[in-house]
């Protein structure tokens, strides 16, 4: 969408709004952006149990790439509207239901890493440092008990035990595969969600990989 010289909702000036026959394109560079986040989030997953590895300016970085891109949203979104007010033919108005799904996943991508990247900003290595050593070892006392009530909180990344296929009932053969914690549905077990793309079921609403989900006891589940 480049843009022209009129006055944009941002002041940057009015975007030169792309036809409908360009949906094709537009929804692939969408797709190509919405991978992008997601390769982001696992990259910061596994500083939401570590903040301390991760300094100002990184995260700092961050929440100023994806400021940029949240800022920008807007565009993606109203070329869709404009679309969709369109005449459009059946083909076409399929195509277009298909980018602003697109647009909503990558919309939503967005959100969740600048939320990562809030929440990651309270605990960089210039924050801990600047900690007493008293205040670090109430937390690290902290963390240690609820860890020895919950090994595996929310959110975190796990390795599991899981088949490949539906018709493997052998347990003690099933291999180790990626997951994440959803929640501890009783003390000593927890259900995981089953994060190898071998094992995506379609796509939800929002364009997100649907992936299986299991409950498992703590025998079965390793940190990642």
């Amino acid at each position: 969408m480049a843009r022209g010289d009129g006055g944009g909702r941002d002041g940057r000036g009015e975007p030169e709004w792309r036809p409908v026959s360009d949906v094709d394109m537009m929804t692939a560079v969408v797709l190509e952006q919405l991978g992008a986040n997601r390769d982001q989030l696992r990259t910061l997953e596994p500083a939401r149990r570590s903040p301390h590895l991760l300094d100002d300016h990184t995260v700092e970085r961050i929440k100023q790439v994806f400021g940029e891109q949240r800022d920008d949203m807007w565009l993606w979104v109203e070329t869709g509207q404009r679309w969709q007010a369109q005449d459009l033919t059946a083909a076409e108005a399929a195509k277009v239901d298909q980018y602003v799904t697109a647009v909503e996943a990558f919309a939503a991508s967005n959100t969740v890493i600048l939320a990562l990247a809030d929440e990651l900003a309270a605990g960089t290595i210039e924050k801990r440092l600047a900690r007493s050593d008293l205040e670090l070892g109430m937390e690290a006392l902290a963390e240690a008990l609820a860890r020895r009530a919950n090994p595996f909180p929310d959110a975190t990344p796990v390795q599991v035990r899981h088949p490949l296929t539906a018709d493997d009932t052998d347990e003690k053969s099933w291999p180790w595969l990626p997951g994440r914690v959803l929640a501890m549905v009783v003390p000593g077990e927890w259900e995981i969600m089953v994060t190898d793309d071998r094992l995506v079921d379609g796509l939800d609403a929002g364009g997100n990989p649907v992936y299986p989900v299991c409950r498992r006891v703590a025998e079965a589940i390793r940190l990642r």
